[in-house]
């Protein structure tokens, strides 16, 4: 019976052998996937909190779009508070009223005394999102910072 395997210098690599190289690729794989899914997290995040003030500017513009002109400056502090509500409803952390303005063109809501005197109103919301604040490995450490600016113009309709 003839021998079928060949030579034992023939089976022998000569190239060293190589331990641990699927440990590697894979560390280096997993960094690559985990920085993607870090960066789907957090522009996830930022646009859950542009549409949470943007709900909130769209509620508060049509209010105010209703609103008889007598009540405009006592109702623009209604539409802040709306779209305080549904920041704080919508998990924006640190949101206020001071993040919000309300103005009337071409004339200022408190100065309007006639319907005729407006043709619009702007409701505007801003907040500087710091990005790595769920991740820190991105951004620096949350240092770098985004500004959401949502709004929304509607006509006047008194």
């Amino acid at each position: 019976m003839p021998n079928l395997l060949p030579p034992i210098a023939a089976r022998c690599s000569l190239s060293p052998p190589q331990k641990g190289v699927a440990a590697v690729e894979f560390a280096i794989i997993m960094f690559v996937l985990l920085l993607i899914g870090a960066g789907i997290v957090e522009f996830g995040r930022a646009f859950w909190y542009y549409d949470a003030m943007l709900k909130g500017t769209r509620d508060a513009a049509r209010y105010l779009s209703s609103v008889p002109t007598a009540n405009l400056s006592g109702a623009a502090t209604t539409a802040r508070q709306m779209v305080v509500g549904e920041a704080v409803a919508g998990g924006v952390p640190a949101f206020s009223t001071t993040n919000v303005t309300v103005s009337c063109a071409p004339t200022a809501c408190a100065a309007a005394v006639l319907p005729t005197d407006i043709s619009s109103v702007t409701v505007r919301a801003q907040y500087a999102l710091g990005i790595g604040a769920v991740f820190p490995f991105i951004g620096g450490g949350g240092a770098s910072t985004v500004t959401l600016a949502p709004h929304t113009t509607m006509p006047y309709l008194w």
